[in-house]
């Protein structure tokens, strides 16, 4: 019986060595996965900082798009008023010029209205100048005949006086 006691023993203590033995592998074992875990952890973790960190950074940049979309409406309204402006500026100065180039084609026209009038007059003191001067033309006609006249009568006359005094001699 004392080897019994012997061998259960020694079973008991192989048993119990074979069993912390396999509590230790199974303790290494769950404490090797469990720091596998800690990492996976960590990892997932790691990934879902970065993840919502992008997610973050595209929700700035979508919002950064909705604003410049916004700005380039904004600007393209603006442009689109300014075009608006500058059309009826031409607009309004073209209409400015054309009224100042009626204004002077008027001015023009009457000024040539004047000088036509004024033409007329020139013209008709020209013709008057020319009667006039036809009838300066008969008048020394006519006053030098009646001069040619009056020498001829007064030579006449001489030539009758010259004649009665050497007849009366």
């Amino acid at each position: 019986m004392n080897t019994k006691k012997i061998m259960q023993f020694i079973l008991m203590i192989t048993v119990t060595l074979f069993a912390s033995i396999g509590m230790k592998t199974v303790a290494e074992s769950f404490w090797a996965g469990h720091h596998d875990i800690e990492m996976i952890n960590r990892n997932i973790d790691t990934l879902s900082n970065r993840i919502k960190t992008k997610n973050q950074k595209i929700s700035d940049l979508n919002a950064n798009i909705s604003t410049l979309k916004s700005d380039i409406a904004s600007q393209n309204s603006q442009v689109s008023a300014l075009q608006q402006q500058l059309i009826q500026a031409n607009i309004d100065k073209q209409n400015e010029i054309n009224q100042k180039i009626n204004e002077i084609n008027a001015k023009i026209a009457e000024g040539n209205q004047k000088v036509a009038e004024k033409q007329l007059e020139v013209d008709a003191a020209n013709q008057k100048i020319a009667e006039l001067n036809q009838q300066v033309s008969s008048l020394q006609d006519k006053l030098n005949q009646n001069d040619s006249q009056a020498l001829r009568d007064v030579q006449n006359t001489r030539q009758k006086s010259d004649k009665a005094v050497s007849e009366t001699e």
